[in-house]
């Protein structure tokens, strides 16, 4: 039997990917002003404070994932489906924005077709494909192939020994924690941040609650006589995290002093991340049932475009930082508001026209339904 279809989480996805914009706009600020200026606190808040995001988008991955497959019997027309579906859903645009980005880069640098031509064909092409690199943000999109890739054999362990679903959460931390500690001790892999046992940890938690999502979805409703103490605990850790985090990163920028070691920096950071993604998850019911309609399905269609966009905006951010900008302090912070205003109208709104008007639109940004899930 089919689950039915929970319209929040593309408000968790709209969050996410707002929060994905105000690190990418805010990431010039953080580097270029002076520790001195009156906002520049503030940039580090609102770029640190919004570090969750790709964590939170692989834990809808999970979530999703996990609800819309456990409970169907794993066979061999299962597994090609899936795989069948991922191809177009995700690697086919892995691989169009990997050219496509790669390429602009070259053009950018030499102005030269030719040799863009030919650095396409490169063996440094085909490593920095390979590992996710070929700009910046496509990590997140490699670590997602790769979860896709192992899916269907975590669907083979869990049919195999269901009782192990109860303890995904702890697994995943065990995992990623694990690789993470081998990896600085003798593996030293210097793209940590682009291998899926680094995320495990949001992975399988999301995984987790797509499974149980009917047992603790009382919970996500945050409904006062459904309220438990667990949630107030996780607010507590998330907005602890979260200040902390701006703490330590604060004088990591500004005095280029670390107040602790990388350790602790995972940590804080993990804490951070995993909070967030059940706090947002809240936070979207919480919209979804309380808010303006208009603004609700503004939030749905921006959370239903949010691959796109995110495969798509920083061509834009990196057009808009073309314009050169004086050292008035006001005119630079208005520029910077701006970068974050057209990398998400404008992206928004040409993904959509594709979308819409496009047929073959699948290739750059994957599925893009007919009728989004509006609320009536």
């Amino acid at each position: 039997m089919k689950r039915a279809h929970i319209h929040e989480l593309n408000i968790t996805r709209a969050l996410s990917i707002l929060a994905v914009l105000i690190i990418h706009a805010t990431s010039t600020p953080v580097t270029v002003l002076p520790s001195d200026s009156k906002l520049y606190p503030l940039y580090i808040f609102f770029n640190i404070s919004s570090k969750f995001a790709v964590p939170v988008f692989i834990f809808l991955s999970g979530f999703v994932l996990f609800y819309n497959y456990i409970q169907k019997d794993l066979t061999k027309e299962l597994v090609v489906s899936f795989y069948k579906k991922r191809v177009t859903q995700i690697l086919i645009p892995f691989l169009f924005f990997s050219i496509f980005y790669y390429a602009a880069i070259q053009i950018f640098l030499t102005g030269d077709l030719s040799l863009t031509w030919h650095a396409l064909f490169s063996v440094e092409f085909l490593e920095k494909l390979l590992i996710g690199k070929a700009y910046t943000h496509l990590y997140y999109i490699f670590i997602i192939v790769q979860f896709y890739l192992m899916f269907p054999l975590f669907l083979y362990v869990l049919k195999k020994k269901p009782a192990l679903s109860t303890h995904l959460i702890w697994i995943g931390f065990a995992l990623q924690w694990g690789f993470i500690l081998l990896n600085a001790e003798f593996w030293q892999y210097p793209y940590r941040g682009s291998i899926s046992f680094s995320y495990f940890a949001y992975f399988l938690a999301g995984g987790f609650l797509g499974i149980y999502f009917e047992k603790y979805k009382r919970w996500i409703h945050l409904k006062k006589g459904d309220f438990h103490i667990a949630i107030l605990f996780i607010w507590i850790i998330w907005l602890f995290s979260t200040f902390y985090n701006v703490y330590l990163y604060y004088f990591a920028f500004s005095a280029k002093t670390y107040l602790t070691n990388s350790i602790v920096f995972e940590i804080v950071f993990q804490l951070q991340s995993i909070t967030a993604s059940v706090v947002l998850l809240q936070f979207s019911f919480w919209i979804y049932n309380k808010w303006n309609k208009a603004i609700v399905n503004c939030l749905i269609s921006l959370g239903t475009l949010s691959f796109g966009i995110y495969l798509l905006h920083p061509y834009f951010l990196f057009l808009y930082r073309q314009i050169p900008i004086s050292g008035n302090s006001i005119l630079f912070h208005i520029w910077s508001v701006g970068g974050f205003l057209v990398a998400l109208f404008v992206t928004w709104a040409i993904v959509f026209l594709i979308g819409r008007y496009f047929k073959y639109h699948w290739i750059a940004f994957g599925p893009i339904p007919k009728e989004f899930p509006y609320k009536k």
